[in-house]
Formats: structure tokens, sequence, C-alpha cells
């Protein structure tokens, strides 16, 4: 690419990490961070932590966490839920459970996703009390809750 901009850059990520090159992905991943820095953004961080959660990349995951702190896109739906995915499925629920609470704002996606990841690892009690705390819920928030009663 002689002139990449965002959107080039997160195309090629996406397409790698989307089709199973988590080694390409993660090559254009580091030079974004080292020619583009100014074009990481929302989906940049998105298609890096989906993809450092289906592959268990643990430490580039952390690594991500603090450049998501650093450019302020934490309470992002778009970056908060796989951030939180992240962590659950890495086996850290409860550090997910820890960066939820402080999250700043949380939306309906978010409260999903964290009330799924601790049903599965089997905390109801925790899943039922967020899921009872919520102000809007929506169809997966009551499916999420029905099936993991059953």
């Amino acid at each position: 690419m002689p002139f990449p901009d965002g959107a080039s850059w997160n195309l090629a990520l996406s397409g790698y990490a989307n089709y199973g090159s988590s080694t390409y992905a993660v090559g254009v991943y580091k030079l974004m961070l080292k020619d583009a820095t100014m074009n990481l953004n929302q989906i940049t961080f998105s298609t890096m932590l989906i993809l450092c959660s289906n592959c268990r990349l643990m430490d580039l995951g952390r690594q991500i966490h603090g450049l998501i702190l650093k450019f302020g896109f934490g309470s992002y739906v778009f970056v908060g839920s796989p951030f939180l995915d992240m962590y659950a499925k890495l086996g850290l629920i409860f550090d997910a459970k820890g960066y939820y609470d402080e999250m700043p704002e949380r939306n309906v996606v978010m409260c999903n996703t964290m009330i799924t990841r601790l049903m599965r690892h089997g905390m109801v009690e925790e899943s039922k009390h967020l899921f009872h705390g919520l102000k809007e819920r929506d169809s997966i928030s009551w499916t999420t809750m029905i099936s993991g009663l059953m």
C-alpha cells in the first residue's frame, strides 16, 4: 500500500484475522503501530481483541488493553464488549468483572457480554445480580438468563 489510511489498514487487518491468518493479522497490527499510530481506531482494537480472544494471545491482549485506555476507547461498545469477552475467554473472569465494574458507561451489549461470561464461568448469582440491575434488557439478556438457569 503506497499511502495507507486507517480504512485500508483495518481492511487488511480484518481480512487476515477473519480468515485464519492470525500471524499476518498481528503483523499488520505491528505495522500500524510502527507506521500509522494515528490510524488506530475502534475497529482496529475490536478486531485485535477478538483475534486475541480466539487465538488465546493474552500478552498481546493486555498490551492492546493499555492502548485502549491510552486512546480512551474503553467505553465504546465496539471495543468494550470484545475487551470484556477476551478477558473472560482467557479465564480471567474476575479481571473482566473488575473492568466491567469500572467502566464509566455501559450499554446493554456490554451488560449482555458480562452476563453471558459470568454464566459460562458458573457465577450464577453474580449473573442474576447484574441482570436484575439492568435498566434496559433485550431478548439477548433474557435468553442468556433463561438458558443459564436451565
